[in-house]
């Protein structure tokens, strides 16, 4: 039994899994730079302390969980039926952030994400 809701874009449920995997490993990479970029600056400080490196190996931690996840969504996605269809593009517009909610929603929107410039930075 295939559920249709009328004008809504559905697309099989296994493809939006293996987008949301992809995005989830793209995540992986900036990641992979903040460790790099916090490693660096507990370095210089030359006050790298027990604490600090266990608190540093928590991006690792996050890295592994978040792979974890995506292999989890990849396996999920090719165990599914074909029939199963979501309306990716409805749920997307919870995402907070535009242009991951555009991605995740819309298998035609552009795959590149823009390297961001300082002005485009939020201040807490």
């Amino acid at each position: 039994m295939k559920l249709q809701v009328r004008g809504a874009h559905r697309e099989e449920a296994a493809v939006t899994l293996r987008r949301s995997s992809k995005e989830l490993r793209k995540t992986i990479r900036t990641v992979e730079d903040m460790e790099q970029v916090v490693g660096l600056a507990i370095a210089l400080s030359g006050k790298a302390e027990v604490d600090q490196m266990l608190e540093l190996q928590k991006l690792d931690h996050l890295q592994q969980k978040i792979l974890g996840v995506a292999d989890f969504l990849d396996a999920v996605s090719q165990m599914m039926p074909p029939d199963w269809t979501v309306d990716a593009k409805g749920a997307s517009r919870c995402v907070l952030l535009a242009e991951l909610g555009a991605r995740l929603g819309d298998p035609d929107a552009s795959h590149e994400t823009p390297i961001p410039v300082p002005e485009s930075y939020e201040l807490f």
